[in-house]
């Protein structure tokens, strides 16, 4: 795989995250996601596989062109690299969630309004939904299935409240 290629398909796949960030704040379901994008001519999983090969498929040799970007680009490589992705989709998550529930001065305002509300600290808050989220997962546990919100939504929503929860204690402290 050249250099190219590689940014061509990194193209493609940008476009296709971005597309799923914009269906997500617009509350399509997960099914729609990419439908809407196929619609428009966009690629498809399969499109990206028949032009770039199976990218699953382990690579056994190192690519130089991969080894020389990481290294030009100072690529942390500790830890998990499917971590670290999450890490930043739970970032853009907190800024789209922001804009829908949080204020122009406060990105937080929703939490401390509703912790506010009840006369409990903020971050006693988060742990209230923190509660709701394990609670659903139970539910999936129990029956399999989920009717408004998917598995994954709903543990990337149990990280980022226990995230936000570290946030409010730590500022509680101070």
């Amino acid at each position: 795989m050249t250099t190219s290629t590689i940014d061509t398909a990194n193209e493609l796949l940008r476009k296709a995250v971005q597309h799923r960030r914009e269906s997500q704040a617009a509350g399509r379901p997960h099914e729609e996601w990419y439908a809407t994008m196929q619609a428009k001519g966009g690629a498809t999983a399969q499109d990206i596989v028949e032009r770039f090969g199976n990218v699953s498929q382990p690579v056994t040799e190192p690519m130089p062109e991969v080894a020389e970007a990481e290294e030009s680009q100072h690529v942390d490589r500790q830890g998990s690299t499917p971590f670290l992705a999450l890490l930043d989709e739970i970032r853009a998550l907190h800024i789209s969630k922001s804009q829908d529930y949080g204020s122009e001065e406060d990105p937080l305002a929703n939490i401390r309004q509703g912790a506010e509300f009840v006369g409990i600290e903020a971050w006693r808050g988060c742990m209230v939904r923190v509660a709701d989220k394990v609670q659903r997962m139970r539910t999936y546990c129990r029956t399999g299935r989920l009717v408004h919100e998917g598995v994954r939504d709903t543990l990337l929503d149990l990280a980022a409240y226990s995230l936000l929860a570290v946030v409010l204690f730590d500022e509680d402290k101070e």
